[in-house]
């Protein structure tokens, strides 16, 4: 993460996505995972440590063409991927700027609402773990529910969010995520062709699946048709389908809301 007073600027993604197909193809490697990412960073010019939580996912220091990533000691396998892959983003993208800065967040999702650089860094990191060559060809779903999405989290090594957020960049269909914490929605992310998303902010309705998990502590386990309005109230859809993944750690839940092709 850049500097608080650096200034804000619109970002480029396919400048990660560049860069990260130029580290697959200096490195050589075939699959993602093959290579540990912390071995990858060295491998680059950035070695890897471990630091004690202080609600910092990770950060990045700057030593000339050198680079010292520092992470959380207490993530998850598929988060600390991530935010490695994020940190290596910004050393391979951003060689003018010199980073003290720390990435944070709950649920190290793609758009961080920062600077352009923070987009850039993570798109790098969704190419870097999720890579499109390998990844798109298996968004082509019959039906759009948490288990095909789950696999594939557990194949590249990444989190459900991740999985499901670039699922949004390859599916035909018309998708969106939508996270929500404590009865409140915290964020929606979906394809372009969505169309309204859920506000940020709003209440949970109680005709959603999410608010079940937020009432009773559980939800349906299987995918369910939802009154739209109850997600989207300006939606001039009828129904949308819903599938919640609970997150009980975090006090959130998270939806796939899917349309109906025709």
């Amino acid at each position: 993460m850049m500097k608080r007073n650096q200034q804000t600027r619109l970002a480029l993604p396919s400048l990660g996505v560049q860069a990260a197909l130029r580290v697959q193809r200096d490195v050589g490697y075939q699959h993602p995972t093959e290579l540990e990412v912390e071995i990858l960073a060295y491998l680059r010019g950035a070695f890897v440590r471990a630091s004690p939580s202080t609600g910092a996912r990770a950060n990045l220091l700057r030593l000339g063409d050198r680079g010292i990533i520092s992470v959380a000691d207490n993530l998850p396998h598929e988060q600390r991927r991530w935010a490695i892959a994020h940190e290596l983003g910004h050393f391979e993208i951003h060689a003018g700027v010199s980073y003290l800065g720390l990435c944070t967040g709950e649920d190290l999702r793609f758009d961080y609402e920062r600077s352009g650089r923070e987009l850039e860094a993570n798109a790098f990191a969704a190419e870097l773990l999720m890579p499109e060559d390998s990844f798109a060809a298996r968004c082509d779903l019959p039906k759009v529910t948490w288990a095909p999405i789950l696999r594939l989290a557990q194949e590249f090594e990444v989190s459900p969010t991740a999985a499901a957020l670039r699922l949004l960049s390859f599916t035909p269909d018309r998708v969106a995520v939508v996270a929500s914490k404590d009865g409140k929605v915290l964020w929606t992310q979906g394809t372009r062709d969505f169309g309204p998303r859920p506000v940020r902010g709003s209440r949970v309705d109680q005709w959603t699946l999410a608010y079940d998990f937020f009432e009773k502590g559980q939800a349906s386990k299987v995918a369910e048709t939802v009154n739209a309005e109850a997600w989207i109230p300006s939606t001039r859809e009828e129904e949308v389908i819903e599938h919640v993944l609970p997150m009980p750690r975090y006090r959130m839940a998270l939806s796939l809301l899917w349309f109906r092709a025709g």
